[in-house]
């Protein structure tokens, strides 16, 4: 009996003398690390580690020296071993997470993220980490989600919880658009106009499409407006401000000025010398206006329906009516269930609104 009392007596010493030496260690570990002795606190965390294998702080630690000595492999490693000891940490967690992006592993990253998220108990809502986080998980899975509505909304979150990069607005205006959501496309710009100042170039293109699109003319023409003050050359602008001008016959005499700068520039492109075209149609100005129509054809890559029904109608209003009628007809090959061209054919004319 008193020999194992002795036994005890010695092993718990030995216990103790332990506890205090890996006490000792692990002060002098964050002393070195907190002056920035990496390498320091290394030697002194890895023979700790072999010590206190089931202690997530060392592991942590660790791992955060080795990364600032940038040797990524090894602080990928003990940030994994720390992250599995204490899966609810959140700062291990991310640590690892951070640790397999940079690694390029980004399904595990990913993977490593949503269990955090689903750790959450809303008490770091607010701290830069989290929102990181999450805005990385939305992202990933917008990214992967082959359902636009549902893409759509990924992205919403991640943009709704602070700042994110111009692209993200990109993809959500773009999405809008896609989903014919056409309100959503002007409300979306002008939230990314408001955070990002300098994307007006790219904004207001898009605002004007879609004011357009929901009959609100005059903010359209604002839009263009903005958007050729950004960038004078924009023939995105050019082409669709001068088209929807002419199919509205309004401002024509700018319509003219704006389409005339579009072909100067693009002289080979066949939608818009069929815009340049119907502008001068509207305008009377039939001889012109053929000679735009027959140099848009010559684009084999941009010829359409719409283009041969356009070239008819200026014949037919040059009196070349046999001419317009060939025309219709090769607008209507090309597009078999054409009313509007079916019905010219028919007529053997223009119908008269």
């Amino acid at each position: 009996m008193i020999r194992k009392l002795a036994y005890l007596i010695i092993l718990l010493g030995g216990f103790f003398q332990m506890q205090a030496q890996s006490e000792d260690l692990m002060v002098d570990g964050m002393r070195a690390y907190m002056k920035e002795d990496f390498s320091g606190a290394i030697l002194v965390f890895e023979k700790l580690a072999k010590v206190q294998t089931q202690e997530p702080a060392v592991f942590y630690y660790l791992a955060k020296s080795y990364l600032a000595e940038k040797q990524l492999t090894s602080a990928r490693t003990n940030a994994e071993k720390a992250h599995l000891l204490s899966p609810y940490s959140f700062d291990y967690g991310v640590l690892y997470g951070d640790l397999l992006l940079a690694n390029k592993e980004f399904k595990k990253a990913v993977d490593c993220f949503e269990k955090l998220l689903a750790y959450d108990d809303h008490r770091l809502d607010g701290e830069p980490d989290m929102i990181r986080v999450k805005q990385f998980v939305f992202l990933s899975k917008g990214d992967e989600s082959k359902d636009l509505a549902e893409k759509k909304t990924f992205y919403l979150k991640a943009a709704d919880l602070g700042p994110v990069q111009e692209e993200l607005w990109v993809r959500i205006i773009q999405l809008d658009w896609e989903l014919n959501q056409k309100d959503q496309v002007v409300a979306h710009a002008q939230e990314a106009l408001e955070n990002y100042p300098h994307m007006a170039a790219w904004v207001y293109p898009i605002l004007g499409d879609a004011y357009q699109a929901l009959g609100n003319n005059s903010a359209s023409d604002a839009a263009f407006d903005k958007a050729l003050k950004a960038n004078p050359k924009d023939d995105h602008v050019l082409n669709n401000y001068s088209y929807f001008l002419s199919i509205r016959k309004e401002k024509l005499a700018l319509a003219d000025s704006l389409s005339a700068r579009l072909v100067v520039d693009h002289p080979r492109n066949g939608t818009y010398l069929d815009t340049r075209a119907w502008v001068l149609f509207e305008l009377k100005r039939y001889v012109e206006a053929r000679v735009a129509m027959e140099a848009a054809l010559k684009d084999r890559e941009n010829v359409s329906a719409t283009l041969w029904e356009h070239y008819g109608d200026v014949l037919f209003r040059l009196k070349l009516v046999d001419k317009a009628v060939e025309a219709w007809k090769e607008a209507l090959r090309l597009e078999p269930g054409r009313q509007s061209v079916d019905k010219k054919i028919q007529m053997r004319q223009i119908p008269e609104n």
